[in-house]
């Protein structure tokens, strides 16, 4: 047994009596030891992190990781979080942080403002006074919407294929609309249209990538155009996989790259193996970085981007990809309204037509598809940079308050 083993086990089991020990002395003394629970992680809360002495409080429940880690690159939303904490600090705001999953956090002060990405202004509400600016930072599209529209797709793929697979893209229930002042959101009128009634308080802003946009140079348009690109992270039946899949099994002249994390879908993915018969153009990559040496060598043999997503809250996959010169071919659901003479929409997310649409495109002249290239990448480099959010969300923010608080 290594020494350093031998060690801990002793050190162990020396702390275990010295608390018996501690233990016993307290009760004869008259009183217990009673263990301090350890708050579990969405539990945590973070107090005044700028630690700053203002007049006035706010809340923002979204994610607690970019306080406590190094912010993560894998979604847009860990950055924007941390924005919308420094344009609170900015505009004279002390600023408590929750996670969005926090269920026993309580107010124990009066808060001015109080941003929230999922459903705690409904459970709060009552902590809040009238003076309160309650906003729901709305990142998906409506809860609601998004679990019928996955439940539909899990049942059109056991019709097609007698096989029942689990929904994995399942969002909680979550009613912060129904108790907000206005809500901030990405996407389009799409991502807007599934909340309803409520859709009139809704204010767009852009979306940030999260990667480096970069043009990557030497590809060669006349061998890439027949090549695409499906990138997502998980969700394979919500993100349309399985539309793309048949597609690409009628147009063995066309390649398709395949990344994701599907591990968690793996009876999906051996359903659709199995019936579908992959055809040999059909590529899984699994999940790679959009900065990393093996998504450059991607983006070389690669010319678009495609998705035929049934429900998004902003695209950001697709953008990220667009940041890198991929032209997109996506639904209209995918959220993201699209320039002119950048890229272009599936009108249906029927297989019929991503093959159709794709045989065309499959077609265009290289200097065309080098010009839409370009223009995917100014248009990422122009609307949905990291500068592009805050300055958004910091005029937000600033149009619906007012008397801002003042310094101590």
């Amino acid at each position: 047994m290594p020494l350093n083993r031998i060690f801990n086990e002793f050190r162990s089991k020396l702390l275990k009596v010295e608390l018996g020990l501690l233990k016993l002395r307290s009760r004869r003394r008259g009183y217990d030891l009673i263990p301090r629970k350890v708050p579990s992680y969405s539990e945590i809360i973070i107090e005044n992190y700028y630690k700053t002495e203002y007049t006035k409080n706010a809340l923002l429940s979204y994610l607690i990781d970019p306080f406590i880690f190094e912010i993560q690159k894998n979604h847009s939303n860990y950055q924007e979080c941390f924005i919308i904490s420094e344009i609170m600090h900015e505009l004279g705001y002390n600023v408590d942080i929750i996670n969005w999953d926090n269920t026993t956090f309580i107010p124990k002060k009066k808060y001015d403002l109080v941003i929230d990405n999922h459903d705690n202004l409904k459970r709060l509400s009552n902590y809040f006074s009238n003076e309160t600016t309650r906003v729901f930072h709305a990142t998906n599209a409506h809860w609601l919407y998004q679990n019928v529209t996955e439940y539909n797709r899990c049942l059109h793929f056991f019709e097609k294929y007698g096989r029942a697979v689990e929904p994995v893209r399942l969002r909680t229930p979550g009613n912060s609309a129904e108790h907000c002042d206005v809500i901030s959101m990405f996407g389009n009128e799409f991502t807007a249209a599934t909340y309803g009634k409520y859709s009139n308080m809704i204010q767009h802003l852009p979306m940030s990538v999260s990667t480096q946009p970069e043009i990557v140079m030497g590809k060669d348009f006349g061998k890439a155009k027949k090549n695409f690109l499906w990138f997502n992270s998980y969700g394979a039946l919500l993100k349309g996989l399985d539309v793309i899949i048949e597609a690409f099994n009628r147009m063995p002249d066309l390649e398709l790259f395949v990344c994701g994390k599907l591990e968690p879908e793996a009876d999906l993915m051996h359903s659709t193996i199995m019936q579908s018969k992959i055809t040999p153009n059909i590529h899984f990559q699994g999940w790679i970085e959009t900065d990393g040496e093996e998504f450059k060598k991607i983006l070389l043999e690669t010319a678009w981007v495609i998705s035929a997503s049934f429900s998004e809250g902003g695209g950001g996959s697709i953008l990220n990809c667009m940041a890198k010169g991929l032209i997109p071919i996506i639904s209209r659901s995918t959220s993201i309204t699209l320039p002119n003479n950048t890229g272009f929409y599936i009108e249906n997310n029927e297989t019929a037509s991503v093959v159709k649409l794709l045989l065309s495109l499959s077609q265009l002249p290289d200097a065309t598809l080098k010009e839409r290239s370009l223009r995917s990448f100014e248009f990422i480099s122009t609307n949905h940079l990291l500068k592009n959010f805050k300055q958004g969300y910091n005029s937000f923010l600033k149009e619906i308050t007012s008397d801002l608080p003042k310094k101590i």
